[in-house]
């Protein structure tokens, strides 16, 4: 049944089909959040390998969650094979941050669905009207952009291109809402969306404090997780201001936002490890180090806390608003 926010956007919530393109890390986590809410999902990736993780890695993790059942909704495609494309609801787009190989794959995604499905991307970085250019009734077409978890996280966010139809917002907030998901609307196009505008605002001030000495990653890391970001699931940045009370606030902005580094390169630490093949988890190192006997155990207990906070959160009916 669909709740009165739903009734209000206009949208008919129910499960229909989807299209995923692309069943990397973010993509195979997008299938399972639509699997998990009921829908059909088609998935087309066209690399062997990649087809082979995520047919590893979908029964794992469905039987991890207590959601084997849903497996039954997915199957996996080499191909864009036209048979089923009529009856679709909705394409994401989820392949690499490539403009051109974008481009390509939504002009064929077009000459294949019917008149009322929806082309949207999960660009995290791309503007929509870029993305959407070649699509020749962009009215369809939209930013639709998980968070990694995508199965886990609640944001989603929902961006407006320039052409997009008020009729293509309302289904999309629809469908998030049926999903359980957090809609996040932007109503104006902007490069990274919301969250990674924020994140990278924030990121850059962070390089700057490691690369000057000022702190090391780790006290980084505690002065996020224990400090502001340790409130932040309750009680957003904005909203706080008005619970600390905005001339305290106003006077430390006029002392700290002076000395802020505003540089326009990446960290110079970051660029090093990059350089150096220090990318991460996926390579044992990056800021920090890795070890691949235990990686994997500290990944599932990360994934573990996240699934114990969304628990609680919603075992509480907690609001998205304060």
């Amino acid at each position: 049944m669909a709740t009165k926010k739903q009734e209000k956007r206009g949208m008919r919530a129910a499960p229909g089909t989807v299209v995923v393109i692309g069943a990397g890390r973010m993509g195979a986590d997008i299938v399972l959040a639509f699997a998990m809410g009921g829908w059909n999902c088609e998935v087309v990736e066209t690399d062997a390998a990649m087809r082979k993780r995520a047919q590893a890695y979908w029964p794992k993790e469905l039987a991890r969650l207590r959601a084997k059942s849903s497996l039954s909704r997915i199957r996996l495609h080499a191909e864009l094979a036209p048979v089923w494309w009529r009856s679709v609801d909705l394409v994401i787009e989820a392949i690499n941050e490539s403009l051109a190989l974008k481009h390509r794959l939504l002009r064929s995604v077009e000459a294949l669905v019917g008149p009322h499905a929806l082309i949207v991307t999960n660009t995290s970085s791309l503007r929509i009207a870029d993305v959407t250019r070649p699509l020749k009734w962009a009215g369809r077409s939209a930013g639709l952009h998980f968070m990694l978890p995508s199965h886990i996280m609640l944001a989603v966010e929902v961006t407006k291109g320039p052409k997009t139809s008020p009729a293509t917002m309302r289904r999309l907030l629809g469908w998030m809402d049926a999903l359980g998901k957090v809609p996040i609307v932007l109503s104006c196009d902007v490069p990274g969306m919301l969250i990674n505008r924020i994140q990278h605002a924030m990121f850059r001030e962070i390089y700057h404090l490691i690369d000057s000495g000022i702190a090391r990653p780790e006290d980084v890391d505690r002065a996020v997780r224990f400090g502001f970001g340790f409130r932040f699931q309750y009680a957003g940045p904005v909203v706080s201001r008005d619970i600390h009370g905005l001339p305290v606030h106003l006077a430390t902005t006029r002392t700290i936002l002076p000395t802020l580094h505003n540089g326009r390169q990446p960290g110079a630490l970051l660029r090093k490890l990059v350089a150096a093949g220090h990318h991460g988890v996926s390579t044992g190192r990056g800021f920090y180090r890795w070890d691949t006997k235990t990686v994997g155990r500290r990944l599932e207990h990360f994934s573990r806390l996240m699934e114990g906070a969304l628990a609680r959160v919603k075992r509480r009916g907690e609001p998205t608003e304060f």
